[in-house]
C-alpha cells in the first residue's frame, strides 16, 4: 500500500533528497532573461504543493487509476513529458514546501506560540508522496536507481540505440553543419526557457549511450511542447484553454514550429568528462565539444496522449527528420522567442509571478494525463489569484496571496530556510536540510 513507510525509511529518503538537491543546486548553470521573479514564484508554488495538500490530493486520485511504476515505464522514451527532471522535481518541490512551512512554524514556536510543527496527518501525506516518488525513477532508469548516482541518464533499450545510430549522418569535415546544430539548439533552449518563465521544463538531455562503435558515445538533447498552431498532444480539455489558463497565451505565437517536439542526437569521441544531473543537464570537458562531434541525427516522436502509451511497444514512433528542417527550426526559435519576450514584458508583476507558479505547481497536471484524469480537476485557480476571487476547491486564493506577501519581505524573495543547504555535512547528516520527521 502506498505510504506504508517506516519513520526510519522516511527520514532516510528525506536525507537522500536533501543531499541530492544540494549537489544539483551547487552545480547548476543558469540562463536568465531576468524577466520573471523566479525565486518568488518557486517558493510560492512549493507552499501551495505542500501547505494546501495540493500535490497529495491530486496524486492520491491518480494512484487509484494508475500505479507510479507504470508512469515510470511509460516515460522510457525520447521527448517524454515526464522524465528524470520531472521525477526529481516531484519530491524536491514537495519537500521544499514542507521545509518552508516547518521553518515558519519553528520560528513561531520560538516566539512562544503553541503550535504543532508537523501534525500526524501531514506525516501521512509525506510518506505517501515519498513512497510514490521512490517507485518512479527505478522504473524509468535502466539501472533502477532513485537518482543520478553515476552521472548517467540511460533509459533506452540497446536495440533502439543501434537503430538510431545507423540513421545518423557523419559531420567530419563539415564544420558548417556543426555550427548550425549549435545555433539551433542554443536558440531553442532560449525559446523554451523563456516560454516556461525561465524554467528548464521542456528541455532535457540524456545519455551517454554506448553504440556499436566502441570509441564513441551517444547523447540526446530534447525540446518538447513547441507550438505548431495546435495544443500539445492535441489535448481537448472540453474548454477554451486560454479561458482557464491565460498564462499560456504567450506561447501561441504567430510563428509556428514544424514539429511539436525535436530530438537532437550527437556522437562524441575523446571526451575528458561527460556527466548528467537529475535535472537533465549535461556537464562536459571540454565544455565546447564541437571538435568532438562525429555524427548527428534529428528526430521527432509521434505525439500521443499519455493515457494511450503502453510499455514497451507503444511509446510513440521515433521518426527521422531531414537535416534541412534545421532552417525552419531556427526561424521558429528566433521569431517565437522575440514574440514571447515582447508579450511577457507587457505583463504586471503578479501575472509574471503566476506564470511561474502555474509551471511549477500545475506540473502535477501532466501526471493526470497519464491516467486520463485531466478533466477531473479544475486548473483555473491561477486565474482566481489574478482576479482575487475564490472559485476553486483545490487552492485557497487568500492563502496564495499570503505566501506571496510573506516571501516579498525576504531578500531576493527567497525563503530563509535555504541557508540550511550550506551547513557543514556533519550537521546536515544529523538534521537533513529538508527536515526529518518532527516530533
Amino acid at each position: 500500500m502506498l505510504g506504508n513507510l517506516s519513520d526510519e525509511e522516511t527520514n532516510g529518503l528525506i536525507y537522500l533528497i536533501s543531499e541530492n538537491v544540494r549537489a544539483n543546486l551547487l552545480g547548476r548553470s543558469v540562463v536568465e532573461s531576468r524577466l520573471f521573479p523566479v525565486s518568488h514564484y518557486i517558493h510560492t508554488a512549493t507552499y501551495i504543493l505542500y501547505d494546501q495538500s495540493y500535490q497529495y490530493n491530486i496524486i492520491r486520485e491518480i494512484a487509484k487509476a494508475l500505479p507510479p511504476e507504470e508512469i515510470g515505464r511509460r516515460s522510457k522514451t525520447l521527448a517524454a513529458h515526464l522524465n528524470q527532471l520531472a521525477f526529481n522535481s516531484f519530491a524536491m518541490l514537495y519537500l521544499h514546501g514542507r521545509a518552508q512551512v516547518i521553518y515558519d512554524k519553528i520560528q513561531q514556536k520560538k516566539k512562544g506560540k503553541a503550535i504543532e510543527v508537523e501534525p500526524e496527518e501531514k506525516k501521512k501525506e509525506l510518506k505517501f508522496i515519498l513512497d510514490y516518488w521512490k517507485r518512479l525513477s527505478p522504473n524509468y532508469r535502466n539501472d533502477k536507481k532513485l537518482t543520478v548516482e553515476d552521472g548517467t541518464i540511460q533509459i533506452l533499450p540497446q536495440d533502439l540505440i543501434n537503430e538510431l545510430r545507423h540513421e545518423m549522418v557523419s559531420v567530419e569535415n563539415n564544420p558548417e553543419l556543426i555550427r548550425k546544430i549549435k545555433r539551433t539548439t542554443a536558440q531553442l533552449t532560449i525559446r523554451n526557457f523563456l516560454a516556461m518563465g525561465e524554467c528548464r521544463a521542456g528541455i532535457f538531455e540524456q545519455g551517454p549511450y554506448i553504440t556499436e562503435f566502441p570509441d564513441e558515445i551517444l547523447i540526446f538533447k530534447e525540446f518538447i511542447s513547441l507550438y505548431t498552431g495546435e495544443l500539445p498532444l492535441g489535448l481537448d480539455l472540453g474548454v477554451d484553454l486560454e479561458e482557464i489558463l491565460p498564462m499560456i497565451s504567450h506561447i501561441k505565437t504567430d510563428t509556428i514550429a514544424p514539429v511539436e517536439n525535436v530530438i537532437f542526437g550527437m556522437t562524441l569521441k575523446n571526451m575528458d568528462k561527460l556527466q548528467f544531473n537529475d535535472w537533465g543537464t549535461m556537464f562536459s570537458e571540454p565544455s565546447d565539444f564541437s571538435k568532438n562531434i562525429t555524427s548527428i541525427g534529428l528526430w521527432t516522436r509521434e505525439p500521443m496522449h499519455p493515457k494511450d502509451l503502453r510499455y514497451p511497444d507503444k511509446l510513440g514512433k521515433i521518426q527521422k527528420l531531414d537535416l534541412s528542417m534545421l532552417d525552419s527550426l531556427m526561424t521558429y526559435a528566433e521569431r517565437s522567442t522575440a514574440e514571447i519576450y515582447v508579450e511577457c514584458a507587457k505583463w504586471d508583476y503578479l501575472r509574471k509571478l503566476m506564470l511561474g507558479v502555474n509551471v511549477y505547481a500545475n506540473s502535477i497536471a501532466v501526471y493526470t494525463l497519464y491516467a486520463g484524469l485531466e478533466r477531473q480537476f479544475d486548473w483555473s485557480w491561477t486565474i482566481d489569484v489574478l482576479n482575487d476571487v475564490q472559485r476553486s476547491e483545490l487552492v485557497n486564493t487568500q492563502d496564495v496571496k499570503r505566501y506571496i506577501d510573506i516571501l516579498a519581505k525576504y531578500p531576493q524573495k527567497a525563503h530563509p530556510f535555504l541557508s540550511r543547504f550550506f551547513r557543514p555535512k556533519k550537521k546536515r547528516k544529523i538534521d537533513p536540510t529538508y527536515y526529518a520527521l518532527q516530533e
